[in-house]
């Protein structure tokens, strides 16, 4: 297969990576810095790369990989659609909800293949997660909870994309990562999402920018910025069953490289996972039931995640049919995706107001 990846920095390489390690050759790259498509080209030997999108979409092209900033992502997607080409985007797939849902519509229309890269899920231990809440044994999902926490935001930071609504949307914690936890939420219950409601946390909304890094104190020869975006929120939900949760989103607490916690309790069992320990899963049964917890050991890291999803992805493509039910996430739930995380903004302007959503 015959690949074109648009976004050549950290997550593009991750892409690469993958697509070269399931045999699959990587015929464009496109960068907005020149310099940046050309290093990503001799890395990967890549033969054409370039600047313009346009290239992404030659005839040799099968699949487009997006990995740009999430507000490129629509003009992008359509475009490859529109060609021809099955598309791979990463999260959030779209920031505008008619934007989601324009785009899932065609790739249906236009009978292509598309994905979205939640990743985490394709852990092997939240494959295991999926298979026990859906037994019977494990009862009906009562309560479902858990965090995702990083530092990476934490002051002093340096200024880029993630902090541009241009390119990043008018949120951060909740879409950069958020979207993530909400995804596995979804694939471990097969639940949704019936209402919402949020507190979101941006904690210096005036900062101090000297040499491309943002401070909290006005020191001398720093320059004033506003800054709208979210560093933290605290989520409420009930789920269609009748299940509750929250889950707390941080991008500022210290120590905290990148871990995503998940519980599910159900009316026999509990299952529970920390991605900064991604190879044991932790099941407790009844309290009546002998052994009352036990640790479930996997191998596999974060480098398998991006190659077992792309590997079901190209599957389908060389079937030529676009799977009725498959495992991978594609735009349907990239577009339900969309639509959690605008709730959540909608909640969090109306002072925490719960905010139903519809049946999609």
């Amino acid at each position: 297969m015959k690949v074109a990846v648009v976004g050549t920095g950290l997550i593009g390489n991750v892409h690469a990576q993958a697509i070269k390690g399931l045999g699959h050759e990587i015929v464009v790259a496109v960068n907005s810095s020149m310099p940046k498509a050309e290093a990503f080209a001799a890395q990967w030997s890549v033969p054409t790369f370039g600047t313009d999108f346009q290239l992404a979409l030659r005839d040799e092209v099968d699949c487009v990989h997006i990995s740009t900033p999430p507000a490129l992502h629509f003009a992008m997607i359509k475009a490859a659609l529109l060609a021809n080409k099955h598309v791979v985007c990463e999260k959030p797939m779209c920031l505008e909800v008619q934007e989601a849902q324009e785009v899932y519509e065609l790739a249906q229309q236009l009978n292509r293949i598309v994905a979205v890269v939640f990743n985490v899920r394709y852990h092997q231990a939240c494959m295991e997660a999926k298979k026990i809440i859906a037994q019977p044994e494990f009862g009906k999902v009562l309560l479902v909870h858990g965090h995702y926490l990083q530092e990476f935001h934490a002051l002093p930071d340096a200024f880029g994309w993630r902090y541009q609504p241009e390119l990043a949307g008018k949120m951060r914690a909740v879409t950069e990562i958020g979207s993530h936890w909400i995804d596995l939420m979804r694939f471990w219950t097969g639940l949704e999402i019936a209402a919402i409601s949020a507190n979101l946390g941006t904690y210096y909304p005036q900062r101090y920018l000297e040499n491309g890094i943002m401070y909290a104190d006005d020191a001398s020869g720093r320059s004033p910025m506003n800054l709208d975006s979210e560093d933290a929120a605290v989520i409420s939900f009930k789920c269609t069953n009748g299940a509750i949760g929250n889950v707390l989103l941080s991008e500022i607490s210290h120590g905290r490289s990148n871990q995503l916690t998940l519980e599910v309790t159900g009316t026999q069992q509990s299952i529970w996972w920390n991605n900064e320990l991604p190879y044991q899963l932790h099941q407790g049964n009844g309290k009546f039931q002998g052994a009352r917890t036990q640790s479930l050991s996997f191998s596999g890291g974060f480098a398998d995640t991006f190659r077992n999803l792309f590997e079901e992805v190209y599957a389908a493509i060389q079937t030529g049919k676009v799977p009725e039910n498959p495992a991978y996430p594609t735009f349907k739930d990239g577009y339900i995706n969309t639509v959690i995380c605008e709730a959540i903004y909608s909640s969090a302007c109306q002072e925490s107001k719960w905010i139903e959503i519809p049946n999609l």
